[in-house]
């Protein structure tokens, strides 16, 4: 069930034109996993289960601040804000925690939010890991009912783009970015790139130079032995901004193209995608798939040239 409000608005001869868009959806009979009885062999079923509430924004912009006989400047952004909210789960249930994934659904929470162990870094007299308690005490003893809910989820909350275009008769250089924000997730690779001695014959980070090793010593990485163990020191943030095209081009003129006979048009390009991406996150590429990033391969980097002919 979806209501939309919405505004389209154009001016100055089609040189400025907005969109914008308000949006409530509200889903039911979700498709989701439903725990039963283990006593039927299986410990849950896919089952039309649950609702969700999506609320949010989304707004483009394309505008042309110079346009000449020969040269032309375009500019365009968009930005989305969502905000999601689960309602109901099924048969009374208020929350489920979703096994491998440090994730869990409840009721009033948005889909995806973490729920980890949070780690509080290392105790200079001993060298011990140190966590948080559920109420927010210190303790050297990792324990599942010690996790909580971050408020940090993989589906971020903002994201968008925006592009140039700058033409001067036949020549024509464009870029177009991509960016998310608040996008959290889970380092798996350094569980195992960190593992502090539970993988030994492992290629180990360099960070672990930086472990703790006599007292008094003040790290994030606790003595030789204590493994790293997944809590909210694997949880990085994973936003990005990303130049994802650019491309200069040249389109010969017209003039000159009737000259052959044949030919109506030829262009010649040169275009690279995914050439710069900025971000905190440590991994390979933020722009993965879920919340638990595990020897991915990143996005790759490519060069293109070509040549369009038109007859």
């Amino acid at each position: 069930a979806q209501t939309n409000v919405g505004i389209d608005f154009g001016a100055f001869d089609s040189r400025f034109n907005l969109t914008l868009d308000f949006y409530n959806i509200k889903t039911k009979d979700l498709y989701m996993s439903k725990n039963i009885s283990l006593t039927s062999g299986f410990g849950s079923i896919l089952a039309n289960a649950g609702s969700i509430v999506n609320r949010g924004i989304e707004i483009g912009v394309n505008t042309t601040p110079i346009r000449t006989q020969n040269f032309q400047w375009d500019l365009g952004f968009n930005y989305t804000y969502n905000k999601n909210k689960i309602t109901e789960l099924y048969n009374g249930v208020t929350e489920y925690e979703m096994s491998s994934t440090n994730t869990k659904l409840v009721v009033g929470h948005p889909v995806g939010e973490v729920y980890i162990n949070r780690f509080a870094g290392v105790n200079p007299a001993n060298g011990d890991a140190l966590w948080y308690t559920k109420d927010g005490e210190l303790t050297n003893e990792l324990r599942d009912e010690d996790k909580v809910l971050t408020g940090k989820s993989f589906f971020a909350p903002w994201q968008g783009g925006f592009g140039t275009t700058l033409t001067w008769k036949g020549l024509s250089l464009s870029a177009q970015f991509a960016w998310v924000a608040d996008r959290w997730m889970i380092n798996n690779d350094r569980y195992f790139d960190e593992s502090n001695g539970r993988f030994a014959s492992y290629n180990q980070s360099k960070r672990l130079l930086n472990r703790w090793k006599q007292p008094g010593d003040i790290t994030d990485i606790p003595r030789h032995g204590v493994y790293t163990e997944f809590d909210s020191r694997l949880l990085e943030d994973a936003s990005f901004l990303r130049l994802k095209n650019l491309m200069l081009s040249y389109s010969f003129p017209k003039g000159l193209l009737r000259k052959t006979g044949f030919l109506s048009g030829v262009r010649i390009y040169a275009q690279a995608q995914n050439l710069l991406t900025f971000t905190k996150f440590s991994g390979l590429d933020p722009e993965a798939v879920g919340n638990m990033y595990a020897a991915e391969y990143p996005m790759s980097r490519q060069f293109t040239f070509g040549l369009d002919l038109t007859f």
